[in-house]
């Protein structure tokens, strides 16, 4: 017997006992789905079944429904894991002045399989809502709001989170939450500044403190804006009004964020502070003052 012959006969062999097996046989194949003996066996000679097999078989009338069901499961593709998208911390307290240039507020969004998403939440009447677009290498969201005059000294919530929205995807992800200041009208006789902001105000080691970001109109020219830092002046003062600092100049840098800081003991420092510039105001609690000891 040359080797051809023992090939062929053990073809033969391994054939006839899968499809003598009493569940493998050859017409299941393709009624099922099937590409062979070893979907629902270990081997081609029909030795054993995989767990399931007898189960599928005869969990229903239809023997061939039950066996079609197992193997489109076992040959359904896996679906990737799915992690909920993370929203990027936001400050937590925003300014804007009625008939100035609107508060914008951009959100961003990591998620490890980079789904779709949407916004949801409350945000005060009138925001508008940005498409998504990629800053800073994420998907990211502005919103923008443009408050009204019956809007000026209220302080309006802002509560968000964003859902995924691909198919078979639903997680959603933490939320942000901040506040916003809105101040009424300036009345200056100048009006140079188009945006004046505080991102945050710290007291320590006898120190406050002040840091944010300063626009000028586009129109204006290098000369013109040194002129305007020398002339215009920043005021600070408690929630009850006591001065912290009067007339005090800033300096910008190239990206127009500014930092003052101001000496001051733990009897001095305020418990929150309120700023004017050119008629613009922001205003933040003091983060570290002593509460027993802070000017209210």
């Amino acid at each position: 017997m040359n080797n051809k012959i023992v090939i062929s006969l053990l073809s033969t062999i391994a054939f006839t006992l899968c499809s003598l097996t009493a569940l493998a046989r050859p017409e299941y194949v393709a009624p099922t789905g099937a590409t062979g003996c070893t979907d629902c066996h270990y081997n081609n000679s029909g030795s054993g079944y995989k767990t399931g097999v007898i189960t599928a078989f005869y969990s229903s009338s239809s023997r061939i429904a039950g066996l079609t069901s197992f193997i489109k499961a076992l040959n359904a593709p896996v679906q990737a894991a799915d992690t909920s998208p993370v929203l990027h911390p936001i400050n937590n307290k925003w300014d804007v002045t009625v008939g100035e240039l609107p508060l914008v507020i951009s959100l961003q969004v990591t998620d490890a399989e980079n789904d779709a998403f949407a916004l949801h939440g409350s945000a005060p009447s009138g925001v508008t809502i940005s498409k998504v677009y990629t800053k800073n290498n994420l998907p990211t969201i502005d919103l923008s709001w443009l408050p009204s005059a019956t809007d000026a000294n209220k302080v309006s919530p802002l509560q968000v989170y964003v859902t995924e929205t691909a198919t078979g995807r639903s997680l959603s992800s933490n939320t942000v939450q901040a506040t916003i200041q809105v101040w009424p009208a300036r009345t200056t006789t100048t009006n140079l500044v188009t945006r004046f902001s505080m991102e945050s105000a710290q007291w320590q080691n006898n120190v406050l403190t002040l840091n944010g970001q300063l626009a000028f109109k586009n129109t204006l020219t290098v000369k013109q804006r040194n002129a305007a830092l020398k002339t215009l002046k920043l005021n600070a003062k408690s929630n009850f009004g006591k001065v912290i600092v009067n007339a005090t100049s800033l300096t910008l840098d190239a990206n127009g964020s500014w930092v003052k800081k101001i000496p001051l003991s733990a009897t001095q420092v305020p418990c929150a502070v309120r700023l004017t510039y050119e008629g613009l105001r922001a205003a933040r609690p003091v983060s570290l003052a002593p509460v027993a000891t802070c000017v209210k």
